[in-house]
């Protein structure tokens, strides 16, 4: 009979001689750029490592395309023979990850398939059909059961009908020759292992690290668009809160997370950062330098935007995270208006003084009349509509289309009716 080491170095009193690396590689959550990179690693690293064998212990409900080939071709590419090892879900992209390994066991409760791709067109849909059957048939399985499980329009008869995915339990999957076998747990796969190669095996647990764990919570699909959500709504809030408070401080913490944990699980790099600052400091300059709506303005949207799309997993997501963020700023923007008041930025934007007779404003057309020919001074940016003090009244006015700033002397140019338009006048040399 055939002793079993299970667990660590040590568990059973053998020589070290006697005991041969299994190196366990998870492969679990979605499958993101961050989880491809570090099962690359993994593997480089079981191989150095002198492993005999490496099980990739799966339980993902999917995730990018080209994440998982890269994983397929990392898993090729091993000198080290592999396993997957399908411990709860192989679902979408997990399906390719599951079928680049030379041996697939599974856990009684477990599943394999509904492989169909987002977005789903004729030319994705060929590609990545062709990428699970090459897979299949390398390994020796039925191309035509992984076909069923990414192409509804597949029928395979006693199996699938036309017009579904194709899913299969442990048990259907070993029936269907997908699966080699299927045992209870981890120990019992180490004991499967270790009888069917004829060694002791000694588990090596490969985990990854805190950084490379955050990241991946980071570019979850559910979780990116919520922090740029944050920091967008942050720095609106603190647009409006005279002084920096709570609102830019968790706003930048937000956006600090959300392109840093981008960035440490390889989907981007400092690129996307320095667009988004770029795109920053023009809205800044369009906010408090440049008069009315320029292409600072516009450009500074443009390379917000850009930047989303640099740092995203891809352009669903960007669109999927833009979409969120715009959303939760424009409901911030309401709540602000609605139960702070304007303030802050909203002031420099827009006329928000009472007109009325008590602060000097003159609401007769005819009293307007009287002011034309006369000269003022403007107590408001004009951007061109602001307030003017003429004859020491506090008047309503409009420039003729530029900018006119705060203590600069105006001229009445035109009175029509309720509207009363001025002109800058030339600065007096003392």
């Amino acid at each position: 009979m055939v002793l079993v080491v299970v667990g660590i170095a040590g568990a059973l009193p053998v020589t070290a001689g006697d005991q041969a690396k299994l190196v366990f590689v998870p492969v679990k959550g979605s499958i993101e750029p961050g989880l491809a990179d570090f099962v690359e690693r993994s593997i480089e690293k079981a191989q150095r490592m002198g492993a005999q064998k490496i099980v990739l212990e799966i339980d993902t409900p999917g995730g990018l395309i080209k994440s998982a080939q890269e994983i397929r071709s990392a898993i090729f590419d091993s000198k080290v023979s592999t396993v997957a090892f399908v411990n709860g879900q192989a679902k979408s992209a997990g399906v390719l990850v599951s079928l680049a390994a030379e041996q697939i066991i599974m856990t009684p409760v477990s599943s394999i398939g509904a492989a169909e791709p987002v977005p789903n067109n004729e030319k994705i849909l060929a590609s990545w059909r062709s990428d699970l059957e090459s897979a299949a048939e390398a390994r020796g399985r039925d191309p035509m059961i992984v076909a069923g499980m990414a192409d509804k329009s597949v029928e395979i008869p006693n199996v699938k009908k036309a017009g579904k995915l194709l899913s299969l339990s442990a048990n259907k999957a070993v029936e269907l020759g997908i699966a080699d076998t299927v045992v209870e747990n981890r120990n019992a796969l180490l004991t499967e292992l270790s009888e069917k190669d004829g060694v002791y095996y000694q588990a090596v647990d490969l985990e990854p690290g805190w950084g490379e764990s955050l990241s991946w919570w980071i570019v979850n699909p559910f979780i990116s668009p919520i922090l740029l959500m944050i920091g967008f709504a942050g720095l609106l809030a603190e647009a409006f809160i005279p002084g920096w408070g709570v609102g830019g401080t968790v706003g930048l913490i937000a956006l600090a997370l959300y392109f840093g944990g981008h960035m440490m699980a390889g989907v981007t790099g400092w690129m996307a950062v320095m667009v988004f600052s770029l795109g920053v400091i023009a809205l800044l300059l369009e906010i408090f330098v440049i008069p009315g709506f320029t292409a600072a303005g516009l450009i500074g949207i443009v390379l917000i935007i850009w930047s989303v799309f640099l740092a995203s997993t891809s352009p669903i997501q960007a669109v999927v995270s833009l979409s969120v963020a715009g959303a939760g700023s424009i409901l911030l923007l309401y709540f602000l208006i609605k139960v702070l008041g304007r303030r802050g930025m909203w002031d420099r934007l827009i006329l928000g003084m009472k007109m009325d007779k008590s602060t000097g404003y003159i609401s007769s057309k005819k009293d307007l009349e009287n002011y034309l020919g006369h000269e003022g001074v403007a107590i408001t940016p004009l951007r061109p509509a602001g307030t003017a003090e003429i004859d020491g009244d506090r008047v309503d006015v409009i420039t003729e289309g530029g900018f006119i700033k705060t203590g600069e002397r105006v001229k009445v140019v035109l009175v029509e009716g309720g509207r009363v338009v001025v002109r800058s006048l030339p600065k007096q040399v003392e």
